[in-house]
């Protein structure tokens, strides 16, 4: 008899977002300024650690899950359980390694490896979490309920993650290097405890249950069928705007966050202690704005609620904009104003891309006559992480170019015009970029249903003479694809989705 989930295990699996998302505000935020202004590296030398690390992430997820699904035919996996015995593993090391991110005074070499080391262990324990909510249930309800409280228990994370640096800094000083190791041991701890309550009250399905056979026989087969998988899920035009979105989007609201630190405190001239409140405050604000996003995508489809989102962010560069030609005397309230506007316009950025990602499956069915979820979700994932392998870069580019100079605390005009500029000039490219692309973007819930009915008639043994021009217009919009060349009917398209099925 299958286990009931009960709220115990719905805490336990939702706690993992104090590792997957606070700690990945803390080091947005605040790791490539401090390792820019107390560790005397470079932009150049910052931003490769991070773009480094994010790779091998994008590279580590599918080798971490291969490694999970095999790992019970070991006898560390029938004893721990083959996704828990990485959590596990990720106790001890993550509260080691984390607070070893926020040493001042080492070189180049030692960030460069204790961030791998650190993206390794991250990888480790977020692959194997997310594999939880189907070992443990298989009731759609009971999954919703997981995910949900994941997400907010997300926000919970980053909320105080937001609020620590601000603390600290007032208690050792702003330009203190002990503000920021405390950061990382007292951060580093709450992970701990948080994996703890991961392993302790969640749990795997019945090993006897376990039954899995993998046509992969080895890491090495991995990189060959990344390669087929983004090779054919670019064959649908959907997917392929919808990955302008997520991947110019994701670029975005990474770059906006990372150079946040910077704009406020070497533009504006604000104190680190004002940059850390108004973090707390606007990740609080993203929490609400999410739910009218959400409710926004089902009344009124992805593209449409992503021009929203990206209106709500450009009033806010030009109020960001505005605070550089003429600083008022309530310039702190100003700015949590504009910045809680650019976190809810970043909030639906971020949602749509996800609530878009559950149609492509039904959108390449049109095309194979096949349902590839798996294909789209990996090829989804990869290409995210990617995006904010070139955010770091980005940033770091961005600042080297104005000469931004490290370990100072005023810096040239150059580095403050550049600064500004990547605040502000760089979202508007980006998110013009987006906008084309959500103009061309026809996925709405009227054409998903006309598809699906289709599919469902075809499926059903109707024949493709039958369709009505409104299918026909829809196949087209949706797939890219001649109505007459999808169901299968192209040689092309069926040799493609053979070659992945074989890499698979």
């Amino acid at each position: 008899m299958a286990r009931k989930v009960t709220l115990k295990n719905i805490i336990g699996y939702a706690s993992v977002n104090f590792l997957g998302q606070g700690s990945q505000l803390l080091i947005s935020a605040w790791l490539m300024y401090f390792y820019t202004t107390m560790c005397n590296l470079n932009a150049i030398e910052a931003s490769l650690i991070f773009t480094m690390a994010r790779l091998l992430d994008a590279v580590g997820n599918p080798v971490m899950g291969f490694i999970t699904d095999n790992f019970l035919k070991t006898r560390l996996g029938r004893r721990f359980g083959r996704r828990k015995f990485f959590i596990l593993l990720g106790i001890p090391t993550i509260t080691i390694v984390f607070p070893l991110l926020w040493v001042s005074g080492q070189s180049f070499t030692y960030y460069f490896i204790m961030n791998l080391f650190y993206e390794v262990i991250f990888t480790m324990v977020i692959v194997s979490s997310s594999t939880l909510p189907a070992e443990m249930t298989q009731d759609a309800g009971d999954k919703a309920k997981l995910t949900g409280a994941k997400q907010y228990c997300g926000t919970i994370a980053s909320t105080i993650a937001a609020f620590i640096p601000g603390r600290l800094f007032m208690m050792y000083g702003k330009d203190s290097p002990d503000a920021f190791l405390y950061t990382g041991v007292i951060y580093a701890v709450m992970m701990g405890i948080s994996l703890v309550v991961v392993y302790l009250f969640t749990f795997e399905r019945d090993q006897k249950d376990v039954h899995y056979e993998s046509e992969i026989k080895s890491v090495w087969h991995i990189l060959p069928r990344i390669c087929a998988d983004v090779a054919s899920s670019m064959r649908v035009r959907t997917f392929r705007l919808h990955c302008v979105l997520m991947c110019i989007g994701g670029i975005f609201k990474n770059l906006t966050t990372g150079v946040f630190t910077y704009f406020v405190i070497f533009v504006l001239l604000q104190d680190p202690i004002v940059t850390s409140n108004i973090s707390g405050i606007t990740t609080f604000a993203s929490s609400i704005a999410l739910m009218l996003f959400i409710m926004s995508c089902y009344k009124y489809g992805g593209p449409t609620t992503y021009k929203i989102s990206t209106v709500i962010v450009f009033v806010s560069l030009f109020g960001y904009y505005a605070l550089t030609v003429n600083q008022p005397a309530n310039m702190v309230v100003i700015l949590t104003i504009c910045a809680v506007a650019n976190m809810v316009g970043r909030a639906g950025i971020d949602y749509v891309p996800v609530f878009q990602l559950a149609f492509m499956a039904d959108v390449d069915e049109a095309i194979t006559g096949q349902r590839r979820e798996g294909l789209f979700t990996g090829v989804n994932s990869l290409l995210s992480k990617v995006a904010t392998a070139i955010e770091a870069a980005v940033l770091g580019a961005g600042l080297q170019m104005f000469a931004f100079q490290p370990g100072v605390t005023v810096q040239p005009e150059s580095a403050v015009f550049g600064i500004t500029l990547i605040t502000v000039g760089a979202p508007f490219i980006l998110l013009s970029i987006t906008w084309i692309a959500c103009t061309r973007l026809k996925l709405t819930k009227e054409r998903h249903k006309i598809l699906v009915d289709e599919v469902n008639r075809l499926r059903a043994g109707g024949s493709m003479e039958d369709a009505t021009e409104e299918a026909k217009v829809v196949f087209k919009e949706l797939t890219g694809w001649e109505y007459k060349d999808c169901w299968g009917k192209s040689k092309k398209i069926c040799h493609e989705v053979n070659e992945v099925r074989i890499a698979h």
